[in-house]
């Protein structure tokens, strides 16, 4: 276990997106495969990651979706998504709990991990959205549909 969170290209020299910050500054390599909902990586990482006990993982997802579910704009089914793993013993394995989770979900869940390198990263990503805000308001609508344009082609 590594504490390998860092912020290496400052902020205000390159437009973020919030897949790159998750991808390179949180999780690393962590990701486990892609979806069609972007890179999925699982409860098992990140209480790796974040130097938890998997049940304290599980605790602050179920807490998540209790709270946030009312919102369907959240899509919580499609970026906490149940799922298990084979634990145990050799012989003598069985099924256990997990969740896959997305970018987004990733996002969501840090409200509920209770921890100072949850609370960076949440803090981190409040602060290059806001940048990205200011950044966007100082563009004509012709500069901001070439970007969304530039996006669509990407994910299509």
């Amino acid at each position: 276990m590594t504490d390998d969170f860092r912020i290496e290209v400052p902020f205000e020299t390159k437009p973020p997106r919030l897949k790159d910050l998750v991808n390179n500054h949180v999780m690393g390599d962590d990701w486990v495969r892609d979806t069609p909902f972007g890179p999925v990586t699982d409860s098992l990482r990140i209480a790796d990651k974040f130097q938890m006990e998997h049940k304290h993982v599980l605790r602050a997802i179920k807490k998540c979706i209790d709270e946030l579910s009312v919102e369907p704009k959240f899509g919580l089914n499609k970026n906490i998504i149940e799922n298990v793993c084979l634990g145990g013993a050799k012989g003598k394995e069985r099924q256990n709990l997990k969740y896959d989770i997305t970018e987004f979900g990733l996002a969501l869940l840090l409200l509920y991990i209770n921890t100072p390198k949850a609370r960076l990263i949440s803090a981190e990503i409040l602060y290059r959205f806001f940048i990205l805000k200011n950044y966007l308001s100082d563009m004509s609508e012709n500069q901001i549909g070439a970007i969304e344009g530039h996006y669509r082609k990407k994910m299509g």
